[in-house]
């Protein structure tokens, strides 16, 4: 189990490396000019003189791989450079936005993955019910409906109409409540879908109908026995699931004008300001990769037989 660990955390390493060079280069081949936007952004002449020595001082005037070697010598002490736009450290805006972003995303997380658990079983429980259909109709619904979508309703239905929530701004925990339900919805049912079909499946597997016969129902066996079986599939889902809720973040926070990392970011792109640009996306790719590493040291911790079979595949690759 330890070596499973040391090399899932290992692999986390070129796994950065490799995202941040293809992000690095894809920002600079895309054709936008850092340089113009500041110099529109201040109403600055857009004199040749001046042109040379922005790009000098924001280091866009030497080769592509100088430029990435410099950038990433920082990057690992976590020192992603100062803002084209704001000549602020783009790593202390990071820290200062980032509660913001984490509340929320762990809010989302956890409605997501306690409304999911809940639907999901429920919706298998009640197999072609009245509830299960309802359940499926919900489902279907919040996988079809973007999140700003739904952001723009709960926006309209709760602080518009009833005057209940804030619509924009921090207020307190309660400004966290929309956000939350506008993130966690379509991760919400497309777990509670995964978790239907799963128990479904293990429904018809040998060892429930000897559970059966040792007189093992009701929540019991949907329980203890379907779910248990049917849930590391799950697992999966979960870990993708928070990246996609911090990259969902983006469009929530600026729906709500909420003081985040992703609004943060919003605004980093429509400047093409490189630094901040960068600094997202790489540690948009560290949660990517690192809940991804979780859920595979989760796998080997539930279920043995998935150890051994890493363990047999590692020794195959040193053979």
């Amino acid at each position: 189990m330890k070596s499973i660990i040391i090399a899932r955390i290992l692999w986390i390493i070129p796994i950065v490396l490799i995202s941040s060079f293809v992000a690095f280069c894809l920002l600079r081949l895309g054709g936008s000019d850092p340089v113009m936007s500041y110099i529109l952004q201040s109403n600055l002449p857009a004199t040749p003189e001046l042109i040379n020595e922005l790009k000098k001082s924001f280091g866009l005037d030497k080769s592509l791989i100088e430029q990435y070697i410099l950038w990433l010598g920082d990057a690992l002490w976590l020192d992603f450079g100062v803002s084209y736009m704001t000549g602020r450290s783009v790593s202390e805006d990071f820290l200062h936005f980032l509660p913001t972003t984490l509340m929320l995303v762990c809010c989302g997380f956890v409605l997501s993955f306690a409304c999911s658990l809940l639907l999901g079983i429920l919706s298998a429980y009640y197999h072609n019910r009245l509830l299960d259909s309802v359940i499926r109709i919900f489902c279907f619904v919040g996988v079809s409906m973007p999140n700003f979508w739904l952001a723009f309703l709960l926006v309209l239905l709760f602080s518009v109409y009833l005057g209940w929530l804030p619509a924009v701004g921090m207020e307190g925990a309660k400004s966290f409540i929309l956000p939350s339900v506008s993130i966690a919805l379509m991760s919400m049912c497309i777990n509670a879908r995964l978790i239907r079909s799963n128990m479904l499946e293990v429904q018809k597997e040998r060892h429930i109908v000897y559970a059966k016969m040792r007189n093992i129902r009701g929540v019991r066996l949907h329980i203890a026995h379907i779910f248990y079986n049917a849930f590391l599939p799950i697992l999966t889902a979960m870990g993708m699931h928070i990246g996609e809720l911090i990259g969902g973040a983006i469009v929530i926070e600026s729906v709500f004008a909420l003081p985040g990392i992703g609004l943060y970011s919003i605004q980093g792109i429509a400047n093409h300001d490189y630094p901040v640009i960068e600094c997202f996306i790489v540690v948009l790719c560290i949660c990517f990769v690192v809940c991804n590493a979780i859920v595979d040291i989760l796998y080997a911790l539930l279920d043995p037989r998935i150890a051994r079979t890493m363990k047999e595949q590692k020794g195959r690759n040193i053979l």
